[in-house]
């Protein structure tokens, strides 16, 4: 037994089989031609599409009948472990012929079978992952599970990803492919061809940011690349040359990449760097920190990367998924990829094959942190190339100095939806000012701590981590104001806002969903789901459940008939903390 079971019970083997479960309903194996050119009836990936557009073909629901919409059917997922401060139910379900597969925080796998209009248990999973130890009482989520032929494969959060038989639930294989609490894992895994695409969180904790691709059949390894250099790789120079604090410097990959076939390139968002607050303790760029790095799916290698704010130190993460279009640019069709910064409050538009830069725009009213992006290179007007340390008008550091003030604007990790109809990206946006006060006056003196891996093994006994800690004062003193939140739909081709309208919620950490009748769904902190216009961004249909979002909305349809579905349930919220799965029909 590797832990406590805070999420359910168990059978023999890890394995729960509903005691009046139904057969499951009939599958096919989940191809790569399949995950290239999915059924509009199946949700297969966590973004629907390797695209990530997030936009459902379904046709069903409409503008006209969405304030229809009823809850069909909900399923508890479980409660939180009550030595957990940092809950949180992010699982985005996949849905295969009417099968569905999702997890909750401790990664319990279930199946359900929802042919017939509601939802009924086929098995369920414990990987039993120890939830009490001191290291985890922080952080436990799942984002869900890929689907690659006739295997269900999951992450864990001690770094194990496990292979499921999907007609019974029974383990194939269980890897340990990173080092338990440095490298935890929260990402859901990606399906490609006969390989799954698996990555590390925790850059904020020390970690190194890394992705793998895995046989699906056998766990192997095929390849391995670290979102931060080593020494003698190219990008390795901008570290400090005096010290290893490259190997805890962070740039995760706690999001899906983006894939295109065509090409066999993906496109991974990294996190920020660490220590998060303190960029004069890493001077340099900082590579590959907050960027898109784009490698090739068969062997792993460097295509190009972009990095968004070089040396940043304000936490800004760049995670938000990639989304790949084709769009009409100064009169000729380009492939690019756009997305909204997940914390600098900017819209990017990149060339898909070269990572050139095409436009930039700021994506909410009080983005000023810089003047301005370079038009030719992206990067900030203030970003001095010939410097280890960049001020970006002074608020990049704590150290010294007066109080400053600024403001940005933050997206989510869920996803942001295109609408092919109207070439236009659709994301949940929130206004945040901010003022820095400089630092204790003792605190470039004194080191961070993140514990250490010793034989593969992390001992954090030691870490003071990166907000503090005995003999580590506090580096981040920032008191945030909320000026949004707000739903925006930007223009793809000329990266302005053609439509925004602000949203009444305690927090938009959901992604969006949209649909080929015109309507974009999202969930919001306060228990509310709502549908919009995706035109007019006029609320057509709202109902509050009790649960507090952090998870995108899909869709899909079974027997003729479309479903929205959304899981929802977080620790530390004024709402509900139970885990569940909403669906709703007409």
């Amino acid at each position: 037994m590797r832990g406590r079971r805070s999420f359910g019970t168990l059978g023999i083997a890890g394995i729960l089989l509903a005691s009046a479960a139904m057969p499951a309903f009939a599958e096919s194996p989940v191809t790569f031609e399949r995950m290239t050119n999915p059924e509009p009836e199946n949700w297969l990936t966590a973004h629907g599409t390797y695209n990530l557009w997030r936009h459902s073909l379904l046709t069903e629901i409409t503008p006209e009948n969405v304030g229809g919409l009823r809850l069909a059917y909900a399923m508890p997922l479980g409660s939180p472990p009550t030595t957990t401060g940092h809950f949180g139910t992010e699982t985005v379900p996949v849905v295969d012929d009417g099968n569905m597969y999702l997890t909750n925080a401790a990664a319990m796998v279930f199946k359900y079978n929802v042919q017939n209009g509601l939802a009924q248990q086929v098995w369920s999973f414990d990987p039993e992952v120890d939830l009490d130890g001191a290291d985890y009482r922080v952080w436990v989520m799942n984002r869900g599970v890929a689907l690659n032929g006739d295997i269900a494969i999951l992450n864990t959060a001690v770094g194990r990803v496990i292979a499921l038989d999907r007609a019974s639930g029974q383990v194939l294989w269980d890897e340990q492919l990173a080092i338990p609490f440095a490298e935890g894992m929260s990402t859901q895994p990606l399906s490609i061809r006969d390989a799954v695409i698996v990555s590390n969180a925790r850059g904020d904790m020390g970690g190194r940011g890394w992705t793998a691709s895995v046989d699906a059949a056998t766990g192997e390894e095929n390849w391995r690349f670290y979102m931060i250099p080593g020494p003698g790789e190219p990008g390795h120079e901008t570290w400090p040359a005096d010290s290893d604090v490259w190997m805890t410097g962070g740039a995760s990959i706690w999001s899906q990449p983006s894939y295109d076939p065509e090409t066999n390139l993906l496109y991974y968002g990294t996190s920020n760097a660490a220590p998060a607050f303190d960029p004069a303790y890493r001077p340099g760029d900082n590579l590959y920190t907050s960027s898109t790095v784009v490698l090739d799916a068969a062997t792993g290698a460097l295509q190009w990367y972009f990095q968004y704010v070089p040396n940043e130190g304000f936490e800004w993460d760049e995670i938000t998924p990639n989304i790949l279009v084709d769009t009409m640019i100064g009169g000729e069709t380009r492939q690019v990829m756009a997305h909204h910064s997940t914390r600098n409050g900017y819209f990017y538009v990149l060339d898909a094959a070269t990572g050139e830069f095409i436009l930039g725009q700021p994506n909410a009213p009080s983005v000023n942190w810089t003047a301005g992006l370079d038009p030719k290179t992206g990067q900030p007007v203030e970003y001095d190339p010939d410097s280890d340390f960049q001020s970006y008008d002074g608020l990049n550091s704590l150290r010294g100095g007066a109080t400053r003030s600024g403001c940005a604007a933050a997206s989510q990790w869920g996803g942001q939806t295109y609408v092919p109809e109207l070439n236009r990206i659709y994301t949940t946006v929130t206004d945040s000012c901010f003022t820095r006060a400089a630092a204790a006056p003792n605190y470039e003196n004194q080191p961070y701590g993140f514990g250490l891996i010793v034989d593969g093994v992390y001992d954090g006994s030691l870490a003071n981590m990166l907000r503090g800690g005995a003999g580590n004062p506090v580096p981040d003193e920032m008191i945030r104001t909320t000026v949004g939140p707000q739903l925006t739909a930007t223009d793809v081709s000329t990266g302005e806002i053609v439509a925004s309208v602000p949203v009444q919620a305690a927090a938009v950490a959901s992604g969006t969903l949209s649909t080929t009748t015109g309507l974009v769904f999202t969930g919001f902190g306060n228990g509310w789901v709502r549908a919009f216009d995706a035109e007019t961004l006029d609320t057509l249909w709202e109902i509050n459940v009790g649960t507090p979002f952090k998870a995108p909305p899909i869709s899909f349809a079974v027997n003729g008939k479309q479903y929205i579905a959304i899981a929802g349930g977080s620790a530390g919220s004024l709402v509900n903390e139970t885990a569940m799965l909403w669906v709703f029909s007409l």
